[in-house]
């Protein structure tokens, strides 16, 4: 979905038009995401950034004796950044982003369940709001750091062979810090390296290992009347780690080269395996693996100076596929491994606006028949089919 397994593929507009790539180059107020060092590029210079993006996937599901096209075809994200310099050395930073979006929706027959059609799938948002401050402590080098906070909602249906189980809406609140390093090489030369926490999220009361995601859960058998399972929770809740490292180098008057590598922790996230407790009668406790591995992530991108006003992005971007065939689901939906970026955008001495495109090429994916999923005889035979594209529409201005 324009994304890195769950994220987005960047988040300022000019990153995204040359394939996502930030962390070296921190043009926008929205860089100090990737890389809080990025601050000190403003200079004395305040600046307010905004992108809004619109992802369209289009993702196909087939199983054994039924298929389907995902019924969601529309995700908006939302970005928006604010730079506050103190002084030479120093400058503050703000910015609310959305960090992560996992959404599909299948209704389709299932293989010990075939007498009528059912729901199945999920919808994940997060929202984050970080707050940075950027240093230069040499006039090469700037250094970063930030505190973040989140907030994650989710609810999903999912089918496992005879039993059908519906988690509603819950919420959950979590934090996490991030770092970055700027060196400014060569006039023309810059490095970046920015590195993200995990997420943690705790309950509200804190001192305990359990989240604040739950809602209430029902569960029935070869398609009979619901049981309520009661409470149900989402333990031990935790987004992955990143580190990020690029290089910026103005090639010439007329041209940048960025170029960017990213590791992404998902096998040590709840991406790769979930835990579900609920609290009624029962008291029952399901292990249920999303069986994402960690990503590694390689864009390339140039953008050209055509005018005194006008710059052209554009951009590829690469990152390995994070999905295990023996877990993948009908809440698997991010496969998409190819991506090509364009933008093009308008700059005056205080302000820009400006609008990406984003293709993510079709791929697909089979099941392993020795699936993880419990009870999972439906998807030990099934398969995923995805492409994407995304729009992004953002402005932004400056002042002294």
């Amino acid at each position: 979905m324009g994304t890195d397994g769950v994220e987005p593929l960047g988040i300022s507009l000019p990153a995204q038009a040359r394939g996502g790539a930030d962390v070296a180059v921190g043009d926008s107020a929205l860089s100090q995401i990737d890389n809080p060092a990025t601050l000190t590029l403003s200079r004395n210079a305040g600046r307010l950034d905004f992108a809004g993006q619109l992802l369209m996937p289009r993702a196909h599901w087939s199983g054994p004796i039924d298929s389907a096209d995902s019924t969601i075809r529309h995700i908006p994200l939302g970005h928006v950044g604010l730079v506050i310099p103190k002084n030479e050395r120093l400058a503050l930073g703000l910015a609310v982003h959305s960090k992560s979006q996992l959404a599909a929706r299948y209704e389709m027959r299932h293989l010990l369940l075939p007498q009528s059609k059912r729901r199945v799938g999920a919808d994940m948002r997060d929202l984050a709001v970080s707050v940075n401050l950027g240093c230069r402590s040499t006039e090469k080098l700037s250094i970063g750091a930030g505190l973040r906070g989140e907030l994650a909602t989710t609810r999903f249906n999912t089918v496992s062979g005879p039993a059908v189980l519906d988690f509603s809406r819950g919420y959950a609140l979590g934090a996490g810090f991030q770092l970055g390093l700027y060196y400014q090489a060569l006039p023309t030369l810059g490095l970046g390296v920015g590195y993200r926490s995990p997420t943690w999220f705790q309950e509200l009361t804190g001192g305990g290992n359990q989240t604040a995601l739950a809602g209430g859960a029902r569960a029935s058998l070869f398609g009979l009347r619901p049981v309520k399972l009661g409470r149900g929770t989402v333990e031990d809740i935790r987004l992955p780690q990143r580190i990020s490292a690029g290089a910026a180098w103005d090639a010439a008057d007329w041209l940048k080269l960025v170029g960017e590598v990213r590791w992404i922790n998902y096998s040590n996230s709840v991406f790769h395996s979930s835990h579900f407790a609920f609290d009624g009668r029962m008291g029952l406790s399901i292990e249920s693996p999303l069986g994402y591995r960690d990503q590694w992530v390689f864009i390339a991108g140039a953008e050209f100076k055509l005018n005194d006003h006008w710059k052209l992005g554009v951009g590829y971007h690469y990152g390995t596929n994070p999905v295990s065939r023996s877990a993948i689901q009908p809440v698997t939906s991010i496969i998409t491994q190819h991506h090509v970026t364009t933008g093009l955008r308008y700059e005056r001495d205080n302000w820009w606006l400006g609008a990406v495109y984003i293709l993510g090429f079709r791929n697909s994916l089979g099941a392993d028949v020795r699936t993880h999923i419990p009870l999972g005889t439906d998807y030990a035979l099934s398969a995923i089919d995805q492409m994407q594209h995304s729009v992004t529409l953002g402005f932004g201005f400056s002042w002294e």
